[in-house]
């Protein structure tokens, strides 16, 4: 892909002033464009990739990264392709499901790190589980939080994508307020993609029962300074149930990827909670047999502004009990 007016990238002085946020910026080449990704601790001997979801981006780990920095670990967090600091293709076709699966397994190839720990949440765990799917010595541990995997079959696998793109229709074009007042998955692709103006740190505050500092909503703006970068927050929700066979390939590799496993998932997540979705992970991974799996109490979708520091104690325990 050529670097040309279809790929912008969002310049430096957005991340001027962010709170919170000390880290050195590394870059990858995937595919012509640039990747943006944390790489701290670099002299530890094992390393564990946090995987962010649609619209965050590294941010988003920015108070578990020095925890598990200080726990002996060496910490790589990329933004995926159209969020954070990582490029921003311009057309939404460009945004398939198949494509930041493809982005994502270029970077771990690259990076050539084998046997590490990953943390996946949302479209992290969508996109993060394909790579391993495709690469299972990538990983020796791996934990999954507030993500699923569409495993689908027969009628469901007809009907689901149908009723999705029906839901989206019938929110007509919600506000962020009507989101709010009513957060399911037809108010969220509605807003996502009709919105003018994507207001992402509000968003982000809708998802955390924590109160963010004006700040923090800014840096979840920064990446995208006007609309022409919204191609990738605008076209995700609209992916969620797509490439349906390639999925279900990818899930009968994951079956036989036999290391252990933990799910922690957020007790107020309003799309996740209380759906099963971790069970689902639970019982088709044969390494999440008897491990301790926790719900989060007192956490919304996006867990690690909640809980961030219960979240990295949990994970550098379970690693440790686990003998990684």
């Amino acid at each position: 892909m050529e670097m040309n007016q279809q790929i912008l990238r969002t310049p430096d002085e957005a991340f001027a002033s962010l709170v919170d946020y000390p880290f050195a910026a590394n870059y990858l080449e995937v595919d012509g464009m640039r990747m943006h990704y944390l790489d701290e601790g670099k002299g530890n001997d094992k390393t564990i990739f946090l995987l962010h979801g649609q619209p965050s981006w590294s941010y988003l780990y920015r108070h578990m990264v020095p925890l598990f920095v200080d726990a002996g670990y060496r910490v790589i967090a990329p933004d995926l392709i159209g969020f954070g600091k990582s490029d921003k293709p311009v057309s939404s076709d460009v945004h398939s499901y198949g494509n930041h699966v493809r982005w994502m397994t270029s970077f771990v190839r690259q990076l050539g790190i084998k046997n590490a720990a990953a943390f996946m949440q949302d479209w992290g765990g969508m996109i993060g589980l394909r790579v391993l799917a495709k690469e299972p010595e990538w990983l020796e541990r791996l934990v999954v939080s507030n993500t699923a995997l569409a495993e689908m079959k027969g009628l469901e696998k007809f009907m689901v994508p149908k009723v999705l793109k029906l839901m989206a229709a019938m929110a007509g074009k919600p506000s962020i307020s009507k989101f709010a007042d009513n957060i399911n998955y037809g108010n969220w692709a509605g807003y996502f993609r009709h919105s003018e103006q994507l207001e992402i740190g509000e968003i982000i505050q809708t998802l955390t029962t924590r109160q963010l500092s004006q700040d923090e909503m800014q840096a979840y703006d920064a990446p995208f300074p006007t609309s022409d970068y919204y191609a990738a927050p605008r076209k995700m929700p609209e992916i969620v149930a797509s490439e349906l066979d390639l999925v279900n390939a990818d899930w009968k590799q994951l079956k036989q990827w036999g290391k252990p496993v933990l799910t922690l998932f957020s007790d107020k997540d309003p799309f996740l909670a209380e759906r099963g979705y971790d069970k689902k992970f639970q019982n088709n991974f044969s390494g999440a047999q008897g491990q301790p799996h926790i719900t989060v109490k007192n956490a919304s979708h996006f867990l690690q502004e909640d809980q961030s520091q219960h979240l990295a104690s949990k994970v550098i325990s379970w690693l440790e009990q686990t003998q990684y």
